[in-house]
């Protein structure tokens, strides 16, 4: 029997080689199992060029098959066998084994000679389900990112993500900017000045810039340098040829092209730290609501005052250490801190009472309804993406047969790439949305770790406040409205778990 392997990766490292232990790993799989199965290899077949010609080697199986110069594909895993499951069934099962070409997927141990047609079809199937399990879907993103893959959100001001989304390159339009913006500190001028600047010249802002000529899908911005932004810049050190990314957990330092010339990023960041202000030290007894509590209808901050009567209030800041005689224009400090105290109490035996539930086998029915959602949109996306994938096959053999010419042939190729682009920010979305359900139903759930049972202490401190409480709403100085941090993790719960 004339056997073939088929080994894929459409990923390089930085310096345009080919991760080499990839295909050396499918190729060490494929080989043990044709010993064991005591067949021999007649040519192989591999998909691993960095240029626009990615997955040439699949249409060359295609047509090789086609043209019978075979009997049997063996591939590692059947989602290395093409970009979806949908063009491999298209190839392997619906095109090959009906011309008297079977198949072998070694990681599933599995053959198609001697299969129905049904049990093809359960494989594929079983194969397809897989293949969306947002879980799988995490996984692919880590090994992309890890076989060296950019995303459009690694898009940074200065840079813009290859079509190939295999490197950054250098947007020379924003490289003037920031190469300004890091001689005008060499120049002494403090950063103020310089968004000052960058506001009266008119020069696009990050956000406006990136949402003109990147990849990302940006809201309306107006157009304003801040000082943030001009911050950001000049510390960010991808711009001296080196950035540092967090992958699959671990910092990693990616190489990428340099926008200044040697020196300059150090000799600013010397500057920058030799102008950082010492903290001045706080004497005094601080408020213990700073920043964080408001009236209701002004919006407007409200302040907390220590008479000389030995009463604590809140009110608007008035600049007088007089008690008010107006008892409307303030609410004494008792009453408020027995408010947050009851709050943070009832969130904290909720919380107990949800940590019971998770425990509980509902948890995991729960848990599954809301996976189901993102797999059902994942799956949705998944077969506008294959229905996308089907057209390679064809247009290759198209231009194989001479009815189209090279030049349609690559203009069809980048049309169905471009296609396929519009869904990397879709599947970005889902996958960070299904790992919030995953720690929400967890013990990494961030609300559930914030309000873990404990005994209040008889006074409240700064810290307590900070970890505890989002703000605190004041209503004509007599109604009081605690709203609690952490949130946005309850409501992936079931309602009647908040009112049990």
């Amino acid at each position: 029997m004339r056997c073939v392997s088929y080994t894929r990766t459409t990923s390089c490292k930085e310096d345009g080689k080919i991760p080499a232990d990839i295909i050396k790993q499918q190729d060490q799989h494929i080989q043990e199992y044709l010993k064991k199965q005591g067949w021999t290899l007649s040519a192989k077949y591999c998909d691993r060029k960095k240029d626009t010609e990615e997955n040439t080697a699949f249409e060359e199986l295609t047509k090789d098959g086609i043209d019978r110069k075979f009997d049997m594909v063996v591939v590692d895993s059947i989602d290395r066998c093409s970009r979806t499951i949908s063009c491999a069934d298209d190839v392997l099962v619906k095109t090959f084994v009906p011309a008297g070409i079977h198949f072998a997927v070694v990681q599933d141990e599995f053959i198609s000679i001697g299969k129905t047609k049904e049990e093809l079809y359960e494989y594929i199937k079983k194969a397809r389900y897989e293949a969306v399990q947002l879980k799988g879907m995490r996984e692919y993103a880590i090994r992309e990112q890890l076989e060296g893959l950019y995303t459009v959100h690694d898009e940074k001001y200065g840079y813009i993500l290859s079509d190939d989304r295999r490197e950054l390159l250098i947007d020379e339009e924003a490289a003037v900017v920031v190469r300004e913006i890091f001689q005008m500190v060499l120049d002494g001028m403090l950063l103020t000045n310089i968004v000052k600047i960058l506001n009266d010249s008119e020069i696009e802002s990050p956000m406006v810039h990136n949402a003109r000529v990147g990849h990302k899908v940006w809201p309306a911005y107006d157009n304003k340098w801040l000082f943030c932004s001009v911050r950001r810049i000049l510390r960010c050190t991808a711009y001296a040829g080196y950035w540092q990314k967090t992958i699959n957990k671990k910092i990693c330092t990616l190489p990428i092209a340099p926008i200044l010339e040697e020196g300059i990023f150090e000799k600013v960041q010397e500057i920058l730290d030799k102008r950082k202000k010492p903290r001045k030290v706080r004497t005094g007894k601080r408020g213990l609501f700073v920043k964080k509590i408001f009236d209701v209808e002004t919006g407007r901050k409200i302040s907390q005052r220590n008479f000389k009567t030995g009463e604590t209030v809140f009110l608007f800041a008035s600049g007088t250490n007089q008690l008010p005689r107006d008892k409307s224009t303030y609410i004494s400090f008792e009453t408020v801190i027995a408010e947050v105290r009851k709050a943070i109490q009832r969130e904290m035996e909720l919380a107990e009472q949800i940590k019971k539930k998770l425990s509980a086998r509902e948890a995991e029915s729960e848990k599954y309804k809301w996976l189901k959602q993102y797999s059902q949109r994942a799956w949705a996306i998944f077969e506008e993406m294959e229905q996308v994938e089907k057209e390679r096959i064809p247009l290759y053999q198209n231009y194989q047969t001479g009815k189209i010419n090279e030049e349609e042939y690559l203009a069809g190729k980048e049309e169905i790439r471009d296609q396929l682009r519009m869904y990397d920010g879709d599947f970005s979305e889902l996958m960070e949305a299904v790992s919030v359900i995953e720690k929400t139903y967890s013990n990494k759930n961030e609300w559930l770790g914030t309000f873990k049972k404990e005994n209040l202490p008889k006074e409240l401190q700064p810290e307590h406040i900070n970890k505890w409480i989002e703000k605190v709403l004041i209503r004509d100085f007599k109604e009081v409205q605690v709203c609690l941090s952490r949130q946005e993790w309850k409501k992936y719960f079931p309602a009647e778990w908040m009112e049990e």
